[in-house]
């Protein structure tokens, strides 16, 4: 009798589904295969002989063996254990002790698009995929701007990581020296703006001093004064953007956007990827060399701090919070998720 595929065990990992994740940078997926770790789910990755990029359950329907330790033959993929054979549809299409394929062998196979020099995989119910935009980022694409990124596995959850990038007044204790000046002795106050599924900041700093990276970056005096605007926008429970503008002049901006891809691995780990882009100083590899170095070292610290919080909350529990009316940001972030996870039944 040929035993037959009984089915999935589902992920237990509560974390959105319904959401467009970027699993990797589209110039990292090539026709090879990559193993990736994203919303409790081993995927692999590879890209056909006709350029399309896949993403496929990473665990053979036989045993449980990575199929990323397995070979690419064309467009199939042979597990390395059993020798089972699946094309880019995640179908068995042949195994070696038989002629005739089991009933039921397949892996999952997760939608993919590719946008703005990115690959995105979608792991929740496939129909609903189509009903659901990309996040654009044109910036990080576009010959106009230059842009310097990174990325990190981060032992924090994806939410901690997101209310982290929307509380855009911690930046001055955490990394003083990048953050845009302050005159006198509060902030200027934050606008919130908030719809079902998204919520932005926006804040507009009187003139003052560029911090002294930025002016030298912008080609302006260290002692001239500039009008920064401040906004950040949740495109998505897998992106957070924040823009900084600055006028320069009446009609001339120096513009940076700053990215943050968020893919949960669990509920207590993620993957970044960060980008920082600009349109000024396009051309200038020092500039270039300059903030990769400032921003690698900003992320670096921003993240070895969510993992104390992390570690914190994993030994303590969430404990006791008191809010303020900056925290408006985050908290609707939370609301949000949650929503999120209610209409997904988790």
């Amino acid at each position: 009798m040929t035993p037959s595929f009984q089915g999935r065990v589902a992920s237990a990992v509560i974390v959105p589904t319904d959401c467009w994740y970027a699993v990797a940078r589209s110039a990292d997926v090539t026709h090879a295969l990559t193993a990736v770790r994203a919303v409790g789910r081993p995927v692999v990755l590879f890209r056909t002989s006709s350029g399309e990029a896949v993403a496929l359950e990473d665990r053979c329907a036989h045993r449980a063996y990575p199929l990323s330790a397995g070979t690419l033959d064309g467009d199939t993929i042979r597990c390395g254990l059993c020798g089972f054979v699946y094309d880019a549809g995640g179908q068995c299409v042949s195994v070696p002790t038989q002629t005739r394929v089991p009933l039921g062998a397949f892996v999952d196979a997760y939608p993919v698009r590719e946008s703005d020099g990115l690959v995105w995989a979608w792991f929740g119910e496939p129909g609903r995929a189509r009903l659901h935009r990309l996040p654009e980022l044109p910036w990080l694409v576009d010959a106009t701007w230059a842009t310097v990124s990174g990325r990190r596995t981060v032992q924090a959850s994806f939410l901690l990581l997101h209310e982290n990038f929307a509380d855009v007044t911690q930046v001055p204790f955490v990394a003083p020296e990048i953050s845009p000046a302050v005159l006198g002795s509060a902030p200027p106050p934050l606008e919130v703006t908030v719809s079902e599924t998204s919520v932005s900041l926006r804040r507009e700093f009187p003139p003052a001093r560029m911090p002294s990276w930025q002016s030298r970056l912008a080609a302006v005096p260290a002692d001239a004064e500039f009008t920064t605007v401040q906004e950040g926008y949740l495109l998505s429970p897998a992106v957070w953007v924040d823009y900084w503008d600055v006028r320069t002049s009446d009609t001339t901006w120096a513009r940076l956007r700053f990215t943050q891809l968020v893919t949960p691995i669990d509920e207590r780990a993620s993957h970044l990827m960060w980008a920082v882009s600009r349109d000024f100083a396009v051309t200038d590899n020092a500039a270039t060399s300059e903030l990769t170095a400032t921003f690698d070292d900003y992320y670096s610290r921003v993240l070895v701090a969510m993992e104390t919080a992390q570690s914190v909350i994993d030994r303590d529990g969430p404990g006791r919070e008191v809010n303020v009316s900056a925290d408006i940001v985050g908290l609707r972030i939370r609301e949000i998720v949650d929503a999120l996870l209610a209409e997904e039944g988790a």
